[in-house]
This record gives C-alpha cells, structure tokens and sequence, in this order.
C-alpha cells in the first residue's frame, strides 16, 4: 500500500468570496478533480482558534486556545497566546510521529507565534516572519509580514522542502494582512491570491498524488462601527471590562478591533441585567453566558468571560476610550466571518463528512487509530 503524503493549507481569512473573485485555475481544478466544501470555521473566527483547531483536530473545549489573549481570572492579568504553554491537545505532528505514520513532518507558518504553538512534534519548523537563513539563500529575501509577499515566500519555501525532504504531513499557515486591507474585487487581494495559485499549480505538478486540503481560518468583511463592551455596561452602573479576542500584536492588520469579545463582571450577581443590556445595544447580535457558550461553540469553560459577546456583521468590539466610535477595518471575529471552504484532492473521503474545518485534523486522527 502506498504511503500517504498529506499537504494541508490554511490561507488566512481565505474565504469564498476571496476565492471567487480571483482567477485561481489550480485551486479550481483542485476542487474539480477533488471536492469542495462551504464549510464552518470555529467561532470566534480568529485565527489562533481556528489555526490551533485545524492542527490538533480538536476544538477549544479540548486544546484550551480560545481566544489570543489570555486573562487569568485569578490575578486579572493578561497576556498574549505566542507559544504552546496553553495548549492541551497534542499537534498532528505529535500523533503521526506516535503512531508512526510520518517520518518527517514540516510546519510553515507566517507569524512567528503560530511557529511557537503548534511546532511539538515537527522535524522541520519555518515562520516566514523570522526565518533560517538556510531559506534565504533557497528561497530568497523575505518581505516584512505587512506585506503579500510574504504569503508567497512562505508557500515557494514550503514547495522547496516538499521537493527536498518529503515530508510525510505538512500544515502551512499564511497570514491575512492583504484581506484586513483589501476587499476580494481589488487588484492587490487578486494579485495576492493568483500568485499562491500559481504556486499550488507547481507543488501539484511535482506531486500530482500527494493529499491536499486548503481550507481558511476565518473570512473578513469591512467594519463601521466599534463598541467597548465592558464600557456599555460600566455606564450602566454595571462594572465590568471587555478584551476583544482578536487582539495580538499585529495591530496594523486590525487595530485591535474584532466582532468578538470576553466580557468580565466584578459581580456575578449583574449576570442577567448585563445580557439585557448588551443585547439592547445597537451592533451587538450575540451575549453568551460562559455556560452557554462553552457548550454552544465548543469553548473552554475556564478559559473564557463570563460573557461571550458577538457583534453584527458592520461591527466591532475593542478598547475604547468611549462606549462606542465610528470605525473603519476590515476584520473578523463573529459568525458573520465563520464561514470558509475546504478544497480536498486526492482525499479518501467525500465533502460529506466535512461540516468544519476542524474535519480536516480530526478526520486524519482518525484514520491513524
């Protein structure tokens, strides 16, 4: 029997309508030839969630990441999610390697702190944001992570290695600088997209029977408005305070304003009122008691607000210096955005038995027990 070689790609925020409103030949002959699949990402739509989520297989209830910055509800600290200490679920990596299905395993990530989560388990470990100075001289000079070619040098690095090593399971992770900036109509988002294209089209030539599956973290619309959650409530006599889970460093892709934010209450007893108010305010579709929303989304109970908010598909939540503001970003976060495909080619199984793109880990786990 021959040995599967398995490729999986998550285009950061590589939604739908991103994919149709480029010409993108090998991916449609990729979908074509295999299946494709309008799929759920996992809510909220960030991309630590989601990325963590692909690879281990597993939601948040069990690989603890929800969100990419952590409170600590005892000491009221936060801090960002960089590396692998919250993380509770073993990386594919780690299981091929245990049940000996790979020899060689190969992680390619543009942030260099999706490179620090999920790296347990791979032979080979690249973030396009700090890479060895092996791949400059292969590859080439890389461009700064604010940039489309990055994405680029980080898949022509992953078609090197694939030509070089091949290696038996490869998760490669871009990021979504182009799409927080550009809509899917305008030339840069075309151009950005086209161009890994091309590059898929070339791995694909190589290895025409390798398994491959591209899937997306999350979508991305544009925004209007932004809302400070926990300020809502504080003028209301209710105090509280709000993180928005999209926040990480990479302030210039979103400013730190997402459709999804953890709400904290000082008194447990302001429960009820503050979902009242909350859902009375403009913008806000969504208020999730704790409870309620680890088993609706599949969320860690401890490593969540008391209150799980949503925003509508114009807003955003964040740290404001006023309860609301006028905005304008391309972000994600809420439902609106937790849509995504799955392309799957040369894949044993059908787009039936994809509902997430958590699928595309679990079902591998599966297949090795």
């Amino acid at each position: 029997m021959k040995r599967r070689k398995i490729l999986i790609l998550c285009i950061d925020a590589g939604s739908h309508d991103y994919l149709v409103a480029s010409d993108l030949p090998n991916i449609h002959e990729l979908a074509k030839s295999g299946f494709y699949v309008h799929a759920n990402a996992v809510i909220p739509s960030v991309t630590n969630v989601n990325n963590v989520s692909i690879a281990t297989g597993t939601f948040p209830e069990t690989h603890g990441i929800t969100t990419n910055y952590h409170v600590d509800r005892a000491t009221g600290k936060g801090e960002f999610i960089e590396d692998n200490r919250f993380l509770l679920a073993p990386t594919l990596f780690e299981t091929a390697k245990a049940c000996k299905f790979a020899d060689k395993t190969a992680l390619f990530v543009t942030k260099k702190k999706l490179l620090r989560m999920l790296e347990a388990g791979t032979d080979i470990a690249v973030a396009a944001e700090s890479p060895p100075s092996d791949y400059i001289h292969t590859v080439g000079r890389v461009e700064p992570i604010y940039s489309a070619e990055i994405n680029w040098w980080l898949l022509r690095a992953v078609h090197a290695v694939l030509r070089t090593d091949n290696p038996d399971l490869v998760y490669c992770s871009t990021t979504d600088w182009v799409q927080h900036k550009y809509a899917p109509d305008e030339d840069i988002s075309q151009q950005h997209l086209e161009e890994l294209d091309r590059i898929i089209g070339n791995i694909v030539d190589d290895e025409p029977e390798r398994e491959i599956y591209i899937t997306a973290d999350h979508g991305m619309f544009a925004k209007t408005t932004a809302i400070d959650p926990g300020r809502v409530l504080t003028e209301h006599s209710i105090p509280a305070s709000s993180i928005p889970i999209i926040k990480d460093r990479y302030v210039a892709h979103h400013g730190n304003l997402g459709g999804a934010a953890y709400v904290f209450l000082k008194d447990h007893a302001d429960m009820t009122q503050a979902i009242q108010v909350l859902l009375n305010t403009s913008g806000i579709e969504e208020v999730h008691s704790a409870e309620d929303a680890a088993g609706t989304f599949r969320l860690h109970r401890e490593r969540i607000g008391d209150l799980f908010v949503l925003a509508d598909k114009t807003t955003v939540f964040g740290e404001l210096e006023t309860a609301v503001e006028p905005t304008a970003v391309r972000s994600h976060g809420s439902r609106h955005e937790s849509y995504v495909p799955i392309i799957g080619y040369n894949s044993p199984w059908s787009a039936a038995d994809f509902e997430y793109n958590v699928d595309v880990g679990r079902l591998f786990l599966e297949s090795l027990q």
